[in-house]
């Protein structure tokens, strides 16, 4: 069996490591070899941005695209390829996806972003899991790590408009994740069936 690339994207609060996490489970028990993965990676590099999302350094937003490309440049050489050369299902919790989202929102030029952004190899299935803002904004008070430099209604509106944009785009299902971990877990198992069989994986 070939080696795919799967990605979950998503505002902070849509249950994105939840779900990454389910679904590894159950293609293991379908008998997949699998990696569950996410981004920004716990590299050196991942660190320097998670330290600007938290506002714990200022660092302007061309800066922190940039600074995503090259964990993403590192994470694919050292660990999303070499798993996807071993025939594995790569489950990545954040890609491409919502760097073009956040960059976007943010007030970057989309052409460059996309320039930036799509020299990385696309994923083979893109899942957004999409949740309303007044949904991220009461769930992101219990997660450890978020997007802080987006935790407004009118951040979050921007960013889900940008999300669905780039999910039209590019072809990316969109699931409805304001229900239910169970009932999101569902529907996302639902599409990577589909796709393995459509794959003959």
């Amino acid at each position: 069996m070939a080696g795919k690339l799967i990605v979950l994207e998503g505002l902070d609060g849509a249950g994105l490591n939840t779900q990454a996490t389910l679904l590894e489970i159950y293609l293991k028990e379908k008998g997949y070899h699998t990696l569950l993965t996410s981004e920004p990676t716990n590299s050196v590099i991942g660190g320097i941005i998670r330290s600007s999302l938290n506002r714990d350094i200022k660092l302007s937003g061309r800066v922190l695209q940039l600074l995503f490309s090259a964990d993403r440049a590192n994470h694919l050489e050292t660990t999303i390829q070499p798993a996807i050369n071993a025939n594995k299902i790569v489950i990545c919790d954040r890609y491409i996806f919502s760097t073009l989202a956040y960059g976007y929102a943010s007030g970057l030029n989309y052409k460059w972003l996309r320039q930036v952004n799509l020299s990385f190899r696309l994923p083979d299935l893109g899942i957004l899991i999409d949740v309303k803002p007044t949904v991220s904004l009461s769930r992101i008070s219990d997660l450890t790590t978020s997007f802080e430099m987006f935790n407004t209604a009118k951040q979050l509106s921007d960013v889900r408009k940008a999300f669905l944009m780039i999910a039209n785009n590019f072809h990316i299902k969109v699931v409805d994740g304001n229900g239910n971990v169970e009932t999101v877990k569902n529907k996302i198992i639902n599409i990577v069936d589909k796709y393995l069989k459509k794959n003959k994986i």
